[in-house]
């Protein structure tokens, strides 16, 4: 459509400057013939943006033959240069604008081999009027591509936009999860020793800073090596899990109990001194002794565990307070087994 609005204004200073009747015919060729080879051309080619450029080119060669064609007629010579200067820039910037700028002189330097120097710069006013469409359509339609550049550009910002949320998304998604693995011990779901230490770091923080306790309970299951002994590891994994889910049911929400190594675990009650835990503890003893594991040949196999519990007393250690933890327990196994030992917030050894 460019080029046939385009043909008015070549045509009429074609027509002010007499020029010979093959340069009418290269002139209708190029304007209604050209624009559709070169989209084939384009289509065709397993580059299309590069073969537009080259079409371009095509362009700009010939956009340097009309103004001497014209005899350099002022109006439409300006007309078709600018349009041709702006279609290059806005393709290939300045380094495809300087490209157009070399094809416009050979094709000015063919155009004066061929039809000879003619310079009639005067625009009649028939030329004038004849450049009228293009000069308003150019701008019109140069301003409806923009628009939908930047419409097509904006929904494409907002898809890339979205497509970076969703992945930011499923990659906090995935660091959520892999921490959450890296936190729990493959055997029993519960979190792992390093979680628990780093938990027990904060509540000690926090601990002396606000004033307020915590308690801690060292779990241990009873006679598990003899368990592994007699029934197998099989067997003593399940146990591991067992207590792991009568752990789970016991707690209360503010809990947390986890692995702390082998057979032994630990819970840590927040906001709650020795005494306030004790209830928790107890539950928790009860539960364990009720449950029960099937083991080969369809009989069930019972175990009890062994509690030590104490008290956080500020600005005590991580280390005592475990401790201490561990005192307790290994008190509640010489005691019979079965059973919980308190030990008081800050008691040192015996």
């Amino acid at each position: 459509m460019g080029l046939g609005i385009g043909s008015l204004c070549a045509g009429a200073g074609l027509h002010q400057a007499g020029a010979p009747a093959w340069v009418w015919g290269v002139m209708l060729v190029y304007c209604f013939a050209w624009p559709h080879v070169a989209l084939r051309i384009s289509l065709r080619s397993a580059s299309p943006y590069a073969a537009e450029r080259r079409n371009l080119m095509v362009d700009s060669f010939a956009g340097g033959v009309w103004p001497v064609a014209m005899a350099f007629n002022l109006l439409p010579s300006v007309l078709l240069l600018a349009a041709l200067a702006m279609n290059n820039f806005a393709t290939g910037g300045a380094k495809l604008f300087g490209k157009g700028v070399l094809a416009h002189l050979a094709g000015a330097a063919m155009a004066l081999l061929l039809v000879g120097p003619k310079f009639l710069p005067e625009t009649s006013f028939m030329t004038v009027l004849l450049c009228v469409p293009f000069l308003l359509s150019y701008p019109l339609v140069l301003g409806v591509v923009m628009y939908r550049l930047s419409i097509e550009l904006s929904r494409r910002k907002d898809e890339l936009v979205l497509e970076k949320r969703r992945a930011d998304e499923a990659n906090l998604t995935q660091t959520r999860v892999l921490a959450e693995l890296a936190a729990r011990d493959a055997l029993t779901g519960l979190f792992n020793r390093r979680h628990m230490s780093e938990l027990l770091a904060q509540h000690c923080a926090a601990s002396q800073r606000s004033g307020g306790g915590f308690a801690v309970a060292l779990v241990d299951l009873d006679h598990f090596k003899r368990i592994n002994d007699s029934h197998g590891h099989a067997v003593g994994d399940s146990v591991l899990r067992a207590f792991a889910e009568q752990a789970g049911a016991a707690m209360r929400g503010t809990d947390t109990v986890g692995r702390w190594g082998g057979e032994e675990f630990l819970v840590i009650y927040p906001c709650s001194s020795a005494d306030e835990a004790a209830q928790g503890a107890a539950r928790l003893l009860e539960q364990v002794a009720a449950a029960a594991v099937t083991i080969p040949g369809g009989e069930t196999l019972t175990f009890t565990v062994s509690i030590g519990l104490t008290g956080h007393a500020p600005p005590e250690s991580v280390d005592a307070l475990v401790e201490r933890a561990d005192r307790a327990m290994y008190q509640a196994k010489s005691q019979g087994r079965n059973r919980v030992v308190t030990l008081p917030e800050g008691a040192g050894k015996a």
